[in-house]
């Protein structure tokens, strides 16, 4: 087993606490009428509206604060089926700050609905774009119910989110659940090609019980300047409902599944990131590319401070079998990682599962270790790691592990390993 120095970990990881504040409603909410440009598919008399082929303006938009939640029962359902004059434009100037979007969908809180959107039915074209000198995301979907209240989001082949020379400049796809009794599952499938300066695709999990999952088979490409300079992830699920009062429990699965192409470039920015500060079981897999070429910007990241995984189940868990580069100073190609628990706040470092990470093939290139495992739990499980990778660290180890637990680690693939080498564990 290679040991090398672990990389700090800094407070950065901790940025995103703030972006929450995005979602924050800006102002009062204005009145929506069928006259009104953004309810340009129809009202959702019935909890449906189909988007037909044509340009939008200024925004596809059902939001409940503006009116629609009055008399309408039942699940919202908004299909953008797209066609060749299917071009959506994030509005100029939308009356909530926190609903910038070429496509808006929000439930009111205290209410029951499902929501399901989909965007490009099958592979047809639907082109989302920012509108000139606006902020906005591409597709927003802020679930606040309560109960079962489920969230489905399917987003076509045919989609482009932004463009390279014209990205979203706040993310390509968010997705927030705010209700600590919400017990939904919450899935987005994409397909896109998706360009933003923030992340590409964000899923805030603030609270509830349900499942998470992220599939991505589109090509994701996060811009290195404009935005926030520490939200540039290509995929990342913050799930703090650990510190919201969630209710999840060891059963509760939190999944990023890639076969596409992530692409970011700037400081700190990661591929696949999973801040796992909930209650569940988080899992990563991929088999598609993943690169990050930013200072401390680590290929796939899982970091899983207060997971929930009881003794002898693999809590924390990533799989790959594509090639994962992580080229910035500092960076991991893979990396789980836990802070060394605070006597001071022994709400850290919560969960006794296994962490465990496995590749069938692909190269894994870094600066820093190519694999890392630091697990600092109290009742830390135990830690195994399985690779069949090519490996090769530019300045640190091929594979690291830093565990209270049992460790085993099983090599297939060939290592190149610049760093020196530590002391075995």
């Amino acid at each position: 087993m290679r040991v090398g120095h672990i990389a700090p970990l800094t407070s950065a990881s901790f940025a995103a606490l703030f972006a929450a504040a995005l979602f924050l409603p800006g102002g009062a909410a204005q009145a929506q009428t069928p006259s009104d440009p953004r309810n340009q598919c129809g009202a959702l008399s019935s909890g449906a509206a189909t988007c037909s082929n044509q340009a939008y303006a200024n925004g596809i938009r059902y939001d409940a604060a503006d009116g629609w939640n009055d008399g309408v029962a039942g699940d919202v359902t908004v299909t953008v089926t797209g066609g060749a004059a299917t071009t959506i434009t994030a509005p100029a100037s939308p009356p909530n700050g926190w609903t910038d979007a070429a496509i808006s969908v929000r439930t009111n809180p205290g209410t029951s609905r499902d929501i399901a959107l989909t965007v490009g039915t099958g592979s047809n074209r639907v082109a989302i774009v920012e509108a000139s000198g606006a902020t906005s995301n591409g597709i927003s979907i802020m679930q606040m119910g309560n109960a079962d209240d489920g969230t489905t989001v399917i987003i076509g082949s045919g989609v482009t989110i932004g463009s390279a020379t014209a990205p979203m400049m706040q993310h390509g796809v968010t997705l927030y659940t705010g209700q600590t009794s919400n017990t939904g599952d919450h899935t987005i499938t994409s397909a896109a090609t998706i360009h933003s300066t923030n992340y590409g695709i964000l899923v805030d999990a603030q609270g509830g019980s349900g499942n998470v999952a992220v599939t991505n088979s589109g090509a994701i490409t996060t811009q290195e300047t404009g935005g926030d300079a520490n939200q540039k992830s290509g995929i990342r699920i913050l799930d703090w409902s650990g510190r919201r009062g969630g209710s999840r429990t060891a059963d509760t699965r939190t999944t990023v599944t890639n076969t596409g192409s992530i692409t970011v470039s700037a400081a700190n920015a990661r591929g696949i990131e999973v801040n796992a500060e909930g209650l569940g079981l988080y899992r990563v897999v991929n088999s598609g590319t993943v690169s990050a070429s930013g200072a401390g910007g680590h290929g796939i990241d899982l970091f899983a401070n207060e997971h929930r995984g009881a003794a002898g189940t693999d809590a924390v868990v990533v799989e790959s079998a594509g090639d994962v580069t992580a080229s910035g100073a500092g960076a991991h190609g893979i990396r789980i990682a836990t802070w060394d628990p605070d006597p001071a706040d022994m709400d850290r470092g919560k969960g006794s599962g296994n962490f465990k990470v496995t590749t069938t093939g692909g190269a894994i290139r870094s600066n820093w270790d190519g694999i890392i495992v630091s697990n600092q739990n109290p009742a830390a499980g135990a830690v195994t790691i399985d690779s069949a990778a090519a490996i090769t660290s530019a300045a640190r180890s091929g594979i690291a592990v830093y565990t209270r637990g049992a460790a085993t680690v099983t090599n297939r693939g060939a290592i190149t390993a610049n760093g020196a080498e530590g002391d075995d564990n």
